[in-house]
């Protein structure tokens, strides 16, 4: 089903971001935070221990690229850590992840191109307000005219009335908008139910290029910035 990266990108069309592992790397910012509590309650252990490597293994299936239970992260390994509750470790986890937040490769060059090339664009993104913190942390505020986090607006990806929301603050038709994004079920399958193009960032390689469903498969950003870039402005 890929389209030609011109027919989706052409002047005027609006285009919306996912956040997490698509235009911030989460799990890179993930990894960090667990590396930071494994120094911090169990200082004997080294990042070469095999009993390290397990842990960090088993924190990351725990986690489900974002989408797992914080508290069964906390149940695991760290509940008896004195003075931790559940409560304060996902508030830490939270308040980690925003300090760790980084550019995903090739995120801000495509921000930059988007935005000389004046199209209308969207940061839509399921969570709290520790998506705010990411999104400073960055300074990716600057490149959106409307950012939409779910705990805010009242509808949650894939729920297309957050995706149909999003394109009425940009005066955007849905046919003349496209949802850039890493989950198929949250990002590409709420996008098409709300009538939009996709571009699905097939970080892991886990889908069939050939089968999907969406406009256009890329491996990457740095992957859909020379494609982009490489257009004629």
């Amino acid at each position: 089903m890929a389209r030609p990266v011109g027919s989706i990108f052409e002047v005027g069309t609006a285009v919306l971001f996912d956040l997490d592992n698509t235009l911030i790397d989460r799990d890179r910012a993930r990894d960090r935070f667990f590396s930071f509590m494994l120094n911090t309650c169990f200082p004997r252990l080294a990042p070469e221990d095999a009993v390290w490597k397990d842990h960090i293994e088993t924190l990351r299936v725990l986690d489900q690229g974002g989408r797992g239970s914080k508290t069964a992260i906390y149940e695991h390994l760290f509940s008896d850590i004195p003075g931790m509750s559940p409560e304060s470790f996902v508030e830490l986890m939270r308040g980690k992840l925003a300090a760790y937040a980084s550019w995903s490769d090739g995120a801000e060059p495509l921000l930059q191109c988007l935005r000389a090339r004046r199209h209308p664009m969207a940061l839509v993104t399921n969570g709290s307000k520790s998506q705010r913190q990411k999104i400073d942390a960055v300074g990716a505020s600057g490149y959106f005219d409307a950012v939409l986090i779910s705990e805010e607006v009242g509808a949650a990806k894939p729920d297309p009335v957050i995706f149909r929301q999003a394109m009425s603050l940009l005066n955007a038709a849905p046919e003349r908008s496209v949802f850039i994004g890493d989950s198929l079920e949250h990002d590409m399958a709420g996008a098409q139910a709300a009538g939009m193009m996709t571009v699905h960032v097939n970080r892991t390689g886990a889908f069939d290029v050939e089968e999907s469903p969406c406009d256009l498969v890329v491996s990457d950003l740095r992957e859909l910035s020379v494609l982009v870039i490489g257009l004629e402005v």
